[in-house]
Protein backbone atom coordinates (compact mmCIF):
# COMPACT_ATOMS: atom_id res chain seq x y z
CA UNK A 1 0.00 0.00 0.00
CA UNK A 2 2.80 2.50 0.80
CA UNK A 3 4.26 1.22 -2.57
CA UNK A 4 1.27 2.61 -4.51
CA UNK A 5 0.98 5.90 -2.45
CA UNK A 6 4.61 6.57 -2.87
CA UNK A 7 3.83 5.91 -7.07
CA UNK A 8 1.37 7.91 -6.80
CA UNK A 9 3.29 11.32 -4.91
CA UNK A 10 5.63 10.89 -7.71
CA UNK A 11 3.77 10.65 -10.36
CA UNK A 12 1.68 13.56 -8.48
CA UNK A 13 5.33 15.57 -8.48
CA UNK A 14 6.16 14.68 -11.93
CA UNK A 15 3.21 16.12 -13.60
CA UNK A 16 3.17 19.52 -11.14
CA UNK A 17 6.80 19.67 -12.63
CA UNK A 18 5.97 19.43 -16.28
CA UNK A 19 2.75 21.63 -16.13
CA UNK A 20 4.65 24.61 -14.29
CA UNK A 21 7.77 24.56 -16.30
CA UNK A 22 5.61 24.16 -19.56
CA UNK A 23 4.14 27.67 -18.90
CA UNK A 24 7.18 29.19 -18.92
CA UNK A 25 8.07 30.54 -22.45
CA UNK A 26 9.65 33.29 -24.08
CA UNK A 27 7.59 36.57 -24.75
CA UNK A 28 6.68 36.78 -28.80
CA UNK A 29 6.82 39.97 -30.65
CA UNK A 30 9.22 41.68 -28.36
CA UNK A 31 11.81 44.35 -29.83
CA UNK A 32 15.04 42.26 -29.73
CA UNK A 33 16.96 45.24 -27.95
CA UNK A 34 16.79 46.15 -24.34
CA UNK A 35 13.57 47.68 -22.61
CA UNK A 36 13.92 51.22 -23.68
CA UNK A 37 10.28 52.32 -23.37
CA UNK A 38 11.28 52.06 -19.15
CA UNK A 39 14.20 53.83 -19.44
CA UNK A 40 14.77 57.41 -20.66
CA UNK A 41 17.47 58.36 -23.60
CA UNK A 42 20.86 58.77 -22.03
CA UNK A 43 22.11 61.62 -20.22
CA UNK A 44 24.47 62.98 -23.33
CA UNK A 45 23.84 67.07 -23.72
CA UNK A 46 21.83 70.05 -22.66
CA UNK A 47 19.64 68.99 -24.87
CA UNK A 48 18.50 66.56 -21.98
CA UNK A 49 16.58 69.04 -20.10
CA UNK A 50 14.02 69.30 -22.72
CA UNK A 51 10.62 67.40 -21.07
CA UNK A 52 10.15 64.40 -23.37
CA UNK A 53 6.77 65.49 -24.92
CA UNK A 54 7.31 69.57 -25.08
CA UNK A 55 10.02 71.12 -27.08
CA UNK A 56 10.64 74.46 -26.49
CA UNK A 57 9.71 77.31 -29.61
CA UNK A 58 12.10 80.15 -30.48
CA UNK A 59 10.02 82.41 -28.49
CA UNK A 60 10.96 80.04 -25.09
CA UNK A 61 7.54 79.00 -24.95
CA UNK A 62 6.92 75.50 -24.68
CA UNK A 63 4.95 74.00 -27.79
CA UNK A 64 2.91 71.16 -27.83
CA UNK A 65 2.65 67.20 -30.09
CA UNK A 66 1.06 67.76 -33.34
CA UNK A 67 -0.80 65.17 -34.98
CA UNK A 68 2.44 63.92 -37.27
CA UNK A 69 5.89 64.30 -35.91
CA UNK A 70 6.67 66.50 -32.86
CA UNK A 71 7.00 70.03 -33.88
CA UNK A 72 9.32 72.13 -31.34
CA UNK A 73 9.16 75.70 -32.35
CA UNK A 74 7.02 78.01 -32.64
CA UNK A 75 5.85 77.87 -36.35
CA UNK A 76 4.48 81.78 -36.94
CA UNK A 77 7.88 83.20 -38.07
CA UNK A 78 7.89 79.75 -40.68
CA UNK A 79 4.59 80.40 -42.24
CA UNK A 80 5.03 80.73 -46.27
CA UNK A 81 8.83 79.40 -46.57
CA UNK A 82 9.68 77.25 -49.26
CA UNK A 83 11.38 74.20 -48.04
CA UNK A 84 14.51 72.82 -49.91
CA UNK A 85 15.22 69.54 -48.65
CA UNK A 86 18.22 68.48 -51.20
CA UNK A 87 20.21 72.11 -50.64
CA UNK A 88 21.79 70.41 -47.37
CA UNK A 89 21.74 66.97 -48.31
CA UNK A 90 25.22 66.63 -48.04
CA UNK A 91 25.68 68.25 -44.58
CA UNK A 92 23.09 65.27 -42.91
CA UNK A 93 24.75 64.50 -39.18
CA UNK A 94 24.45 60.40 -37.89
CA UNK A 95 23.81 59.60 -34.77
CA UNK A 96 25.18 56.43 -32.35
CA UNK A 97 23.07 54.12 -31.19
CA UNK A 98 20.30 55.47 -28.59
CA UNK A 99 22.23 58.90 -28.14
CA UNK A 100 21.27 62.48 -29.47
CA UNK A 101 24.98 64.13 -29.36
CA UNK A 102 26.58 65.33 -32.60
CA UNK A 103 29.30 63.98 -32.91
CA UNK A 104 32.99 65.59 -33.48
CA UNK A 105 33.81 64.08 -37.38
CA UNK A 106 29.50 65.65 -38.32
CA UNK A 107 30.30 68.77 -36.26
CA UNK A 108 31.92 70.28 -39.68
CA UNK A 109 28.46 69.75 -41.31
CA UNK A 110 26.58 71.64 -38.73
CA UNK A 111 29.28 74.58 -39.19
CA UNK A 112 28.67 74.64 -43.14
CA UNK A 113 25.44 75.02 -42.42
CA UNK A 114 25.96 77.88 -39.79
CA UNK A 115 28.28 79.62 -42.04
CA UNK A 116 25.64 79.72 -44.89
CA UNK A 117 23.06 80.63 -42.76
CA UNK A 118 24.57 83.46 -41.28
CA UNK A 119 25.35 84.89 -44.80
CA UNK A 120 21.83 84.41 -45.88
CA UNK A 121 19.80 86.20 -43.14
CA UNK A 122 16.57 86.17 -44.83
CA UNK A 123 16.61 82.27 -45.12
CA UNK A 124 15.70 79.72 -42.38
CA UNK A 125 16.13 76.27 -41.93
CA UNK A 126 14.52 72.65 -40.17
CA UNK A 127 16.11 70.49 -38.83
CA UNK A 128 14.44 66.93 -38.46
CA UNK A 129 15.60 64.24 -36.35
CA UNK A 130 15.40 60.86 -37.17
CA UNK A 131 15.86 56.77 -35.55
CA UNK A 132 16.05 54.10 -36.66
CA UNK A 133 13.60 51.11 -36.90
CA UNK A 134 14.34 49.93 -32.83
CA UNK A 135 12.42 50.52 -30.03
CA UNK A 136 8.98 51.59 -29.37
CA UNK A 137 7.21 54.35 -31.80
CA UNK A 138 6.78 57.02 -28.62
CA UNK A 139 10.44 56.42 -27.57
CA UNK A 140 11.66 57.06 -31.14
CA UNK A 141 9.30 60.38 -31.43
CA UNK A 142 11.12 61.52 -28.10
CA UNK A 143 14.51 60.62 -29.60
CA UNK A 144 14.48 62.29 -32.48
CA UNK A 145 13.47 65.27 -30.75
CA UNK A 146 16.24 65.42 -28.68
CA UNK A 147 18.80 64.99 -32.03
CA UNK A 148 17.13 67.47 -33.55
CA UNK A 149 17.34 70.03 -30.32
CA UNK A 150 20.82 69.03 -30.19
CA UNK A 151 21.77 70.06 -33.57
CA UNK A 152 19.66 72.96 -32.97
CA UNK A 153 21.69 74.08 -30.18
CA UNK A 154 25.06 73.37 -31.76
CA UNK A 155 23.54 75.74 -34.80
CA UNK A 156 22.88 78.29 -32.16
CA UNK A 157 26.32 78.13 -30.46
CA UNK A 158 27.85 78.90 -33.60
CA UNK A 159 26.18 82.09 -34.17
CA UNK A 160 22.12 81.01 -35.71
CA UNK A 161 19.53 82.98 -33.86
CA UNK A 162 17.56 80.57 -32.48
CA UNK A 163 14.49 81.77 -34.12
CA UNK A 164 15.75 80.71 -37.61
CA UNK A 165 16.14 77.19 -36.51
CA UNK A 166 12.73 75.02 -36.19
CA UNK A 167 12.71 71.15 -35.64
CA UNK A 168 10.51 68.56 -36.01
CA UNK A 169 11.19 64.76 -34.88
CA UNK A 170 9.70 62.11 -37.34
CA UNK A 171 10.94 59.19 -35.11
CA UNK A 172 11.27 55.93 -36.83
CA UNK A 173 8.29 57.05 -39.56
CA UNK A 174 10.79 58.57 -42.36
CA UNK A 175 13.85 55.82 -42.97
CA UNK A 176 16.27 57.36 -45.36
CA UNK A 177 16.92 53.01 -45.63
CA UNK A 178 15.01 50.21 -45.79
CA UNK A 179 16.78 46.98 -44.32
CA UNK A 180 16.70 45.60 -40.92
CA UNK A 181 20.47 45.40 -39.64
CA UNK A 182 23.17 48.08 -38.82
CA UNK A 183 23.81 49.19 -42.36
CA UNK A 184 20.20 50.66 -42.76
CA UNK A 185 20.23 51.64 -38.98
CA UNK A 186 23.30 53.82 -39.11
CA UNK A 187 22.01 55.61 -41.89
CA UNK A 188 18.41 56.23 -40.24
CA UNK A 189 19.90 57.75 -37.30
CA UNK A 190 20.07 60.87 -38.13
CA UNK A 191 19.60 64.98 -38.50
CA UNK A 192 18.45 66.35 -41.38
CA UNK A 193 18.59 69.89 -42.28
CA UNK A 194 16.02 71.62 -44.44
CA UNK A 195 16.70 74.76 -46.14
CA UNK A 196 13.38 77.23 -45.94
CA UNK A 197 12.96 80.13 -48.46
CA UNK A 198 11.09 83.31 -48.08
CA UNK A 199 8.58 82.93 -50.77
CA UNK A 200 9.44 85.63 -53.51
CA UNK A 201 8.71 89.11 -52.93
CA UNK A 202 8.33 88.85 -49.35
Amino acid sequence: MKLVQTLRLVALVAAFAVLSTGCKHDPKNITPIKNKAAIPPKGDGPSDLIPPSRGIGGDGVPTGIPTTGIETTNLKEFDGMIPDPSFFASETVYFDFDRSLVKSGDKKKVENVATYLKSHREEKVLVEGHCDERGTEEYNRTLGEKRAQAVREALAKLGVSSDRIRTKSFGEDKPAVNGHDEAAWSKNRRGEFVLLRPKAGT
